[in-house]
């Protein structure tokens, strides 16, 4: 483990405990079995295709899988389309169960898998949407893709300000919101070649 790995892990260790110790409304426990689910469906789908497990890396953003096979790109696409969709068919079965069993909790639980599965497939930085935009467009349209996520980018950072600004958001939302996107740039310029 090299010494920028190790330093991640620490950071991301020392951050997740914090989280979880203050985390009176249990969103923050919701939310890492949300992404433990997310990357289960990846792990999954990438070992059916490879007949392996990937690597896993620590950083200082979270945990990185990476794949040690060459896969085609209808694998690869599967794979990166299959934490997304783990993540909505939880939502949908634990709306279901809620409908049923009339269970807050499970509303709650199903919010956030649906929150954790769109978030990952927005266009940007090492999230799942981005690499499959990558792997869809055809390289020579490299410069339109950087200008659509850049243009998708401003637009909902100024969406969130005008929310907040008119007082849709409040403004620990609005902080929120903008602190994901400042993860999600921080991520692309520390993603490297991770796969998910």
């Amino acid at each position: 483990m090299t010494h920028g790995s190790r330093a991640g892990m620490i950071f991301f260790l020392a951050a997740a405990s914090i989280g979880l110790i203050f985390d009176g409304a249990g969103l923050g426990r919701m939310t890492l079995c949300a992404a433990l689910l997310h990357e289960a469906g990846h792990i999954a789908v990438y070992v059916l295709c490879a007949r392996r497990l990937p690597a896993l890396r620590v950083r200082a953003g979270g945990f990185a899988l990476r794949g040690t096979e060459s896969l085609s790109k209808r694998k690869e696409l599967a794979v990166l389309a299959a934490g997304p969709l783990v993540n909505f068919l939880f939502a949908a079965g634990c709306f279901g169960f809620a409908r049923r069993h009339a269970s807050y909790f499970m509303y709650f639980f199903a919010a956030v898998h649906l929150c954790v599965g769109l978030y990952n497939c927005l266009p940007f930085g090492a999230l799942d949407g981005s690499r499959i935009l990558s792997a869809l467009v055809p390289v020579r349209l490299n410069g339109a893709l950087c200008w659509f996520r850049r243009t998708v980018g401003i637009l909902i950072l100024g969406f969130v300000l005008s929310a907040w600004v008119h007082g849709v958001l409040t403004p620990t939302a609005a902080a929120a919101l903008v602190l994901a996107f400042a993860y999600l740039l921080a991520q692309g310029l520390f993603a490297g070649a991770d796969l998910w």
